[in-house]
């Protein structure tokens, strides 16, 4: 004889009159006599259809007691009589919901109602919860728009497969209402007194569209710390209707940053970045050139200059190039700029009466460029170099490595490396607006009112 397990799922209801109503949900059933691993509890198709029935008797019963509410004349207090009854679909998170609303015949009294919608219409202000308009969002700026729908049709019960133009879609509302929400923010106090803030930027390149003026265009993007607060990433693109001082603009008000106090901007000396700084405080900032792009270049000089040294007896030749080479970096890194430049002089002048410079495929010659790279590099950025020394063993920063940290987390990850996608610049820029927010956590704080 077999043994059969009947579970019955129930919701019990206690409306505004006191009542208790119990209705069934589902019925899940059993056979002990075959019970294995697969029918332990509950299935993923079990579990969602359970979530689907619960929601939809869930909001028919919430619909049910604002509609008691609203039966009522604003005017004159009597009861109205129902018209007729129709259906409205709302979307959520947990599947289609589809409740009955009924429609009021004119009041006895013949007075207008009073302006203002009723329980019901504010209820059901949309066409989906606010909550399925963040998860979309969030899952589509992580993931690729398509991946994002299939990884909702796994998990969350719908009547029909998600579409993936809903979720750019809805991501790109989310994002516009982020950007409005972020720019119009007012000046916060910074509960650090007057501390300086500091922005990290960096810029990244992502392939354009088809059709676009060039094969890739640049965002820049970059985090602002202030003693107190949690770093705030910001990202923007070209091309777009608000500016990127604007969105650097907001991130500042956002981390206690007032006119007149001090920015200190962390890059590689570009000076588009630093042009974006300036746009967004109207005021002169501090500017220091990361020091990882400065020991890369002195890098590419140590390993031209230990591949060569020791042929020819270029020690003996190149006698101030063998003395400086090693003190370069000591002498950037304790910000002594001009000895260092007085050096790559020595060296170049030294170079170029050298004989076996003039064989252009040479090492020699390529060690001369590197050299010449940096003697220009320093040039321009000779206002911008600290002393690094002191600024590490005090505990300050020297690079700009959250700048590249969030490069990574909001474009890297998403549009490069790998992804063989092409962007257009307002989409970029929607996906990184989100993925700040994401990053960030202001994506759950955020209040979006997105337009149905």
């Amino acid at each position: 004889m077999t043994v059969q397990l009947q579970m019955i799922v129930s919701v019990e209801f206690v409306g505004m009159d006191g009542v208790l109503q119990r209705r069934e949900v589902a019925n899940v059933e059993r056979i002990v006599d075959v019970a294995c691993l697969d029918n332990f509890g509950l299935s993923l198709e079990e579990r969602k259809e359970i979530q689907r029935r619960l929601q939809g008797k869930l909001t028919q019963f919430q619909t049910d007691q604002a509609t008691q509410r609203d039966r009522k004349c604003q005017d004159c207090n009597r009861p109205r009589q129902i018209h007729d009854y129709r259906s409205r679909t709302i979307h959520s998170l947990f599947g289609t919901c589809s409740v009955r609303v009924p429609r009021w015949r004119s009041c006895e009294c013949g007075a207008t109602s009073r302006s203002g919608a009723g329980h019901v219409e504010t209820l059901l202000d949309g066409r989906a919860t606010p909550e399925l308009e963040r998860i979309q969002p969030e899952l589509g700026s992580r993931l690729s728009f398509r991946e994002a729908a299939r990884v909702l049709d796994i998990f969350v019960p719908a009547a029909r497969p998600h579409n993936h133009r809903t979720v750019s879609n809805r991501l790109g509302k989310v994002a516009d209402e982020i950007e409005r929400w972020d720019v119009a923010s007012p000046y916060r106090i910074s509960r650090a007194g007057k501390s300086p803030v500091s922005v990290f930027i960096d810029g990244a390149y992502i392939r354009a569209v088809p059709g676009y003026q060039s094969r890739h265009f640049e965002v820049a993007m970059g985090r602002v710390v202030s003693q107190g607060r949690a770093p705030r990433q910001f990202a923007g693109a070209p091309n777009i209707a608000t500016g990127k001082h604007d969105i650097l603009r907001a991130a500042l008000r956002a981390q206690g940053w007032l006119p007149g106090r001090d920015v200190t901007v962390f890059s590689d000396g570009e000076v588009g970045l630093q042009s974006i700084v300036l746009s967004a405080t109207r005021q002169p900032v501090t500017h220091i050139l990361d020091w990882f792009h400065l020991s890369i270049r002195l890098r590419h000089i140590e390993q031209a200059w230990e591949g060569i040294r020791h042929l020819q007896d270029l020690n003996v030749h190149l006698r101030d190039v063998a003395v400086h080479v090693p003190r370069l970096r000591y002498l950037l890194w304790s910000g002594y700029v001009r000895e260092a430049s007085e050096a790559v002089m020595q060296m170049l002048a030294q170079l170029d009466q050298h004989p076996g410079l003039r064989d252009a495929a040479g090492k020699l010659r390529r060690l001369c460029e590197l050299i010449n790279n940096l003697g220009t590099y320093l040039v321009q950025n000779a206002a911008s170099i600290a002393n690094y020394c002191r600024r590490y063993w005090s505990g300050l920063p020297i690079s700009s490595s959250p700048a590249e940290s969030a490069a990574n987390s909001l474009v890297n990850a998403r549009m490069n490396k790998k992804r063989q996608m092409r962007w257009s610049p307002i989409g970029a820029h929607r996906v990184l607006q989100v993925r700040a927010a994401v990053a960030d956590g202001r994506l759950k704080q955020a209040k979006l009112s997105l337009a149905a």
